[in-house]
């Protein structure tokens, strides 16, 4: 309770910092934000391995599938079986479909570069892949449960604490088979972030996933990012676009060209 009360009164002060001010009163308020300019890649999105990054060679480390493997989330044990039946089963899935887009949190270790656009009232992250994450700073709460629905990146408001941006998501779209990268989870869980510059070239994402039908405990993992030196601009990708990978009778084919 105490921690709610401390982040509610963060975000009024953001609030007050920001509605109903001149345009110099805004601009101060933007000074005093991080800079996060530029383009950015998760460690271990595939695409490092493909020499978009020009600092790594060869494997860039786990992705979600490979913690659940090597580290195994605190899963009850009905959704651990659940979790181990999803495992087995997703080549069979990935193989009936073609998956295009990363929902949250799979999103945010991605094979797509991104920007950030942080402004007082809201950050957002821009992908490759064309998605975006609206993170709200401006004081709003979430919406009443009434008017929620489950979106692929849920519904997200946050407040700065210095300069690491806290991050508070719900509705996010709960996938009970292998959908990309994300974890299985149900409609109950609730995702923070707390996102910093770590290094001239370096953000982290401390990603803590509660919920309370599927995991014991809460479940934690930091999520590294490298500022890419290698382009200057982000191009949005389709990859529905001039499809060389089609699906045919319910099997995804691949063409050499």
């Amino acid at each position: 309770m105490k921690r709610l009360v401390t982040a509610l009164c963060l975000c009024m002060a953001t609030f007050q910092a920001v509605a109903g001010t001149s345009t110099q009163d805004r601009q101060q308020v933007f000074r005093k934000l991080p800079d996060w300019t530029g383009i950015w890649i998760a460690d271990d999105g595939v695409m490092t391995r493909l020499g978009l990054r020009n600092d790594v060679e060869g494997d860039s480390g786990p992705t979600f599938k490979d913690r659940i493997m090597s580290r195994p989330a605190p899963y009850n044990a009905e959704w651990r079986a659940k979790a181990q039946d999803a495992l087995k089963n997703s080549s069979k899935y990935r193989q009936a479909g073609k998956e295009c887009g990363f929902y949250f949190p799979g999103v945010m270790e991605s094979p797509w570069a991104f920007e950030v656009l942080i402004t007082p009232e809201q950050t957002l992250f821009v992908f490759a892949g064309r998605e975006v994450r609206h993170i709200y700073t401006d004081g709003r709460s979430h919406p009443p449960n009434d008017e929620l629905w489950p979106l692929p990146w849920g519904d997200s408001i946050g407040h700065w604490e210095a300069d690491t941006l806290v991050i508070d998501t719900i509705s996010v779209v709960a996938h009970s088979e292998r959908f990309q990268m994300n974890p299985i989870f149900s409609p109950a869980a609730h995702f923070i972030e707390r996102i910093r510059k770590v290094g001239k070239d370096r953000l982290e994402d401390t990603l803590t996933m509660e919920d309370p039908v599927a995991l014991t405990q809460p479940w934690t993992m930091k999520l590294p990012y490298t500022r890419v030196t290698t382009i200057d601009r982000l191009i949005h990708g389709d990859c529905m676009d001039n499809d060389r990978n089609p699906v045919v009778d319910g099997k995804l084919t691949v063409s050499p060209r």
